[in-house]
C-alpha cells in the first residue's frame, strides 16, 4: 500500500523534470544563445574594422594627424568593446554555466560594451556633422550644423541614461520600466540623427551636380553611399528597440547592439578608404604630373569663399579649371592633408 501511495507523485515527476529542462532550454536560447550569435557576428565585423584600419594607414599616409588619431580612436574603442563582450560571454557561458539566476543579471562588462558602442556612434555622427558644416555657406552653416548636433547630443544623452539605468537596475526584468523614457527615445534619436545627416549630405551633394557627366556620376555614387549608410544603421537601431520592447528579459537586443557599433565604425572607415576608388571616377584623375587626390566635392554654389577654391585650382594647372560658363559645383583636387573639405 505505501508503494501505491507514492505511485501518483512518482508518475508526474518525470513530466516535471521535462518541463523544467524545457524552460531552461528556452531561457538559454533567448539569453546565452542570443548573446553568442551577436558576439560571433560582432567578432567577424571587428575583423573588418581591423582590416580597414590597416588599409587606411597603408594607403593614406599623408592625411592629417587629427584624422589619423580619429581612426586610431575608433579602432581602440572597438577593441575595448570586443574585449568587454568576450568577458560578458565568458561570464554567462563558462563561469556561470547552469546558473539560471546569473542569466537574469546584467554584468558590468555587458553594460560597459553598450556605452562603448554609444561613444563610437556619437563620434562618427559628429565627424559627418563637422564635414557638413565645412561645405555649407556661412548663411546656413550654423543653424544646419546646430540642428544636427542637437539631435546627436540628444542621442548621446538618452543613450547614456539607458546605460546608467542598466547599471543601477542590473536585472533584465526591471529594464522594461525604462522603455518609455530611456530606451525608446534613445533609438528614436539614433535613427533621427542618421536621417538628418544623410538628408543634409544628399542635398549638398545634389547641389554639386553640373554639366560634366563624370562629376554627376561621382556625386550619384556619394549619394548612394550616404543613403546606404543611413539605411543600414537605422534598420539595425530600429530592430534593437523592437527586440527590447518585445522581450526585455532576453538578450536579443544586446545581441543586436553588439553589431551596431561595428556598423558605425566600418561606415566611417569605408568613407575614408573609398577615396582611392572614387578618384578614378573623377574627371581630373588622369591629369599627368599630378600627385593630388580627389578628396572633396567643391560646392561653389554653397561655398562661403571663392578665394581658396581659386587658389587650389590655379595650383592644379589650367587643365583643372572649371568651365566659366556655369556656376555649378565641380570636383576639386586637393592635397592629401586637407581637412577643410568634405572627405569622400
Amino acid at each position: 500500500m505505501p508503494c501505491c501511495k507514492l505511485a501518483g507523485p512518482l508518475h508526474f515527476f518525470p513530466l516535471f523534470i521535462y518541463l523544467l529542462f524545457l524552460a531552461m532550454e528556452v531561457a538559454i536560447q533567448d539569453t546565452v544563445g542570443a548573446g553568442f550569435i551577436g558576439g560571433m557576428v560582432a567578432a567577424i565585423m571587428y575583423g573588418l574594422t581591423t582590416l580597414q584600419t590597416y588599409l587606411y594607414y597603408v594607403h593614406y599616409p599623408r592625411d592629417t594627424k587629427g584624422l589619423k588619431f580619429l581612426v586610431a580612436l575608433i579602432w581602440v574603442l572597438d577593441t575595448l568593446h570586443i574585449s568587454l563582450m568576450c568577458h560578458a560571454l565568458y561570464y554567462y557561458v563558462v563561469s556561470n554555466f547552469g546558473n539560471e539566476d546569473a542569466l537574469a543579471v546584467a554584468i558590468w562588462s555587458l553594460v560597459g560594451s553598450l556605452g562603448l558602442n554609444l561613444c563610437m556612434a556619437v563620434i562618427v555622427q559628429t565627424y559627418f556633422a563637422f564635414r557638413i558644416s565645412i561645405v555649407c555657406r556661412s548663411s546656413i552653416r550654423w543653424w544646419l550644423t546646430c540642428s544636427i548636433m542637437v539631435v546627436v547630443v540628444a542621442h548621446f544623452a538618452f543613450g547614456l541614461e539607458t546605460v546608467v539605468l542598466m547599471f543601477q537596475k542590473k536585472r533584465f526584468d526591471a529594464l522594461s520600466q525604462t522603455t518609455l523614457y530611456a530606451a525608446t527615445p534613445f533609438a528614436v534619436t539614433a535613427v533621427l540623427s542618421d536621417v538628418c545627416i544623410t538628408i543634409a549630405l544628399c542635398v549638398l551633394l545634389h547641389g554639386s551636380r553640373g554639366p560634366v557627366i563624370e562629376t554627376n556620376v561621382l556625386v550619384n555614387t556619394l549619394i548612394i553611399y550616404a543613403i546606404n549608410r543611413c539605411l543600414l544603421t537605422s534598420i539595425v537601431a530600429t530592430a534593437e528597440v523592437i527586440a527590447f520592447a518585445i522581450s526585455p528579459n532576453s538578450l536579443w537586443f544586446i545581441a543586436i547592439d553588439f553589431v551596431i557599433g561595428k556598423l558605425y565604425a566600418n561606415s566611417f572607415l569605408a568613407s575614408l578608404n573609398s577615396r582611392s576608388a572614387l578618384r578614378g571616377r573623377s574627371p581630373h584623375s588622369h591629369n599627368e604630373g599630378m600627385s593630388f587626390r580627389v578628396n572633396a566635392i567643391n560646392l561653389s554654389g554653397l561655398g562661403s569663399s571663392g578665394g581658396t577654391s581659386s587658389k587650389v585650382n590655379s595650383s592644379a594647372g589650367a587643365q583643372n579649371k572649371p568651365s566659366n560658363g556655369s556656376r555649378g559645383a565641380h570636383v576639386k583636387t586637393t592635397p592629401d592633408d586637407d581637412l577643410g573639405l568634405l572627405e569622400v
